[in-house]
């Protein structure tokens, strides 16, 4: 399910544009105009071109706007007996025209035009909607309806405020990763990002300049990503970044992790002009990989989660509260080796 959703998102896009439609205007086209007097034998030879849909007529008396759709025209000229086009072939297109069409402005959102649009009776409630701009514009029905699912589509799988996938998201293509990479001699590498003191930034400067930081990290994120990564955010002051190494051999691999991830914190190490470098927060970062040929994700996920943890300016954690065993032995330091190793293997 999560895949179809997913493929919704990416491939169901509108005409002239690759972002997805938010307002009528972006799915609109323009639209032919004729005069209320026109002979509908006439008007039929204009539908002659497919990519015609529908035409706005123009009442020549009182200027009010109708609007002729093929399938309309089709039924109409066919007629009952089949004598509808000898009948209506020399008379005025007024004949012929819905003069209450569903108008709506450029900047209605899809979302509302989509549902008024359903809401209209049997006959017309799969007319074109008519877009009144500087000059007649019409969007179809089905453009919307599109438009719509894959708006919901990405609301589910990207978060609203960054754009990039939310977790759910982010973990699922991390799983798919690890699969793919299966018997081959290829790594996924898992980098995680936290924004250090978000909560103080938050209180000192308020929650409007807060997320103005994330907007921007996110932007910056993804802007100076390598070929082949993606990002995700996994939390509130989150992210993620994942990876697919190709062959190598496992000192090359640990490079080249930790390359990745001194490439991603140099990209965001100082603001751009949107926000002030008094308030851009610090990264801690953890970097973890797989063996080759061999990946699980939640243990990349909870290795570069442990590896967050330690890392210099986390917040500690409590020991559990537990009573003295007599003659016990304090504990002794911890490996050297595992205190400074900067990056750590999964498989």
């Amino acid at each position: 399910m999560h895949d179809e959703i997913t493929e919704v998102a990416r491939h169901r896009q509108v005409r002239g544009g690759s972002r997805l439609a938010g307002v009528a205007s972006d799915l609109a086209r323009p639209v032919d105009v004729v005069g209320s007097t026109m002979p509908v034998g006439q008007l039929e030879v204009m539908f002659r071109n497919p990519d015609v849909s529908c035409v706005v007529v123009s009442d020549d008396e009182s200027g009010r706007a109708g609007i002729v759709m093929r399938s309309g025209l089709t039924a109409a000229l066919t007629g009952r007996l089949g004598y509808g086009r000898a009948v209506l072939e020399r008379k005025p297109t007024s004949a012929v025209t819905d003069w209450s069409p569903m108008v709506v402005h450029p900047q209605d959102p899809v979302s509302s035009v989509a549902t008024r649009a359903m809401e209209r009776t049997d006959a017309h409630r799969y007319d074109d909607v008519l877009v009144a701009a500087d000059r007649w514009l019409s969007a179809g029905t089905a453009d919307l309806m599109r438009a719509l699912v894959a708006a919901l589509a990405e609301r589910s799988t990207h978060d609203p405020q960054t754009r990039l996938p939310t977790r759910a998201a982010t973990w699922h293509s991390l799983a798919r990763r690890c699969e793919l990479v299966q018997g081959s001699r290829t790594r996924v590498v898992l980098v995680l990002l936290d924004v250090h003191g978000m909560s103080t930034l938050n209180a000192r400067h308020g929650y409007t300049t807060g997320d103005t930081v994330l907007v921007e990290l996110a932007s910056r994120l993804v802007g100076g990503l390598p070929r082949g990564c993606e990002a995700g955010r996994v939390d509130g002051d989150r992210f993620a970044v994942l990876a697919t190494l190709p062959p190598m051999d496992d000192i090359q691999a640990a490079a080249s992790a930790d390359h990745l991830r001194r490439h991603v914190l140099a990209n965001l190490a100082e603001p751009t002009g949107a926000v002030d470098v008094l308030v851009w927060p610090e990264l801690r970062s953890s970097v973890v990989w797989s063996v080759t040929g061999a990946a699980v994700a939640e243990e990349l996920v909870r290795e570069a989660e442990s590896r967050l943890a330690r890392s210099p300016g986390a917040a500690p954690v409590p020991e559990p509260s537990r009573r003295p065993v007599p003659d016990e032995q304090p504990p002794g330091p911890a490996p050297v080796g595992d205190a400074v190793l900067p990056l750590r293997r999964v498989g």
